[in-house]
């Protein structure tokens, strides 16, 4: 985790946006499964998640993964001292920690897909427990290391030796299709890791919630990717979250795109949002276009709001 040396994450409106979304999940899923949740993120210096699952989720049982900045510094940026923190890499620090515990975990990746991505799934899946959440993001872009170059058929399968469909295609690294071909991957190892469960005898079944990509203003293209684990009888429906337009149990993507509106031109809009026809009246002032429009009432509940307040 290297951007917390450059992004401050609490200033990114977009990954903002997605959190508030992702949480107001997080407190129906919590209700319906009951009892107390672990949290594990990658924290690196502002905590941002931990501070608002802890305000908002009450969870006091928080592990902070992070290898790539100095342990002091981390330790110094802890807002609570009842985080733990790891400081080594994430494979390696999730075997350490007790995943038998009901959680919810997010890996917020700055990285594009790699191997160990998967080695932190297959440890998170093969012992998590019924009601637990899995996250992760990552920066969308199937790109080589080596060149910089989106991947040929030949450079993916041997990168990622095993994960690959068969029938995978030049067209699914492009920037339309990338976000689906991680998709696939990460459902295919998954169900394989269910299934080996299952076949021990556990009784369990991941239902997708997220599939959602964004774009900070010229930043990099994300996508996060995650679901909740339930017994074989749950159905999706029985998880009351079907009414956010945000969850998807299926291929289908959210893409989260932020209007840029001033304060005045915001005030405007919510006058108006109860009327889906004002959007042609409000767009012939000239003021606001119904692109601009659509996009707000899309987010306007997720939206943060940045002051500059003199201390």
């Amino acid at each position: 985790m290297n951007s917390p040396k450059y992004l401050n994450y609490e200033t990114r409106p977009a990954k903002f946006t997605e959190r508030k979304m992702l949480l107001s999940t997080f407190l129906r899923l919590c209700n319906t499964f009951k009892g107390a949740y672990q949290y594990i993120g990658l924290g690196g210096l502002s905590f941002t998640d931990f501070k608002l699952f802890h305000k908002e989720l009450h969870i006091k049982d928080m592990c902070s993964i992070e290898g790539g900045l100095k342990k002091e510094k981390v330790i110094f940026n802890s807002p609570y001292s009842f985080i733990n923190i790891y400081h080594e890499m994430t494979s390696e620090a999730l075997t350490k920690i007790d995943l038998t515990k009901k959680t919810l975990v997010w890996l917020d990746y700055d990285g594009a897909l790699d191997n160990y991505m998967f080695e932190d799934l297959a440890i998170l899946f093969n012992r998590l427990p019924i009601g637990s959440v899995y996250l992760m993001s990552c920066n969308k872009e199937l790109k080589s290391d080596e060149s910089g170059e989106i991947y040929t058929i030949e450079q993916f399968q041997e990168k990622f030796d095993g994960l690959v469909p068969f029938d995978i295609k030049v067209s699914d690294f492009s920037g339309s299709e990338d976000h689906r071909t991680i998709r696939k991957l990460l459902t295919n190892l998954i169900q394989k890791t269910i299934k080996g469960r299952n076949r021990a005898g556990d009784n369990i079944a991941f239902h997708q919630l997220y599939n959602i990509v964004y774009q900070e203003n010229r930043g990099a293209r994300m996508f996060t990717f995650g679901g909740v684990l339930t017994d074989n009888e749950t159905k999706f429906e029985d998880l009351n979250i079907s009414d956010f337009d945000f969850v998807s149990n299926d291929d289908t993507v959210y893409k989260i795109n932020l209007p840029n509106l001033t304060v005045k031109e915001v005030d405007l809009i919510n006058k108006h949002l109860a009327n889906d026809e004002e959007a042609e009246t409000l767009a012939a002032t000239q003021i606001v276009t119904v692109n601009d429009i659509n996009k707000y009432k899309s987010v306007y509940k997720y939206l943060p709001s940045f002051f500059d307040v003199r201390l």
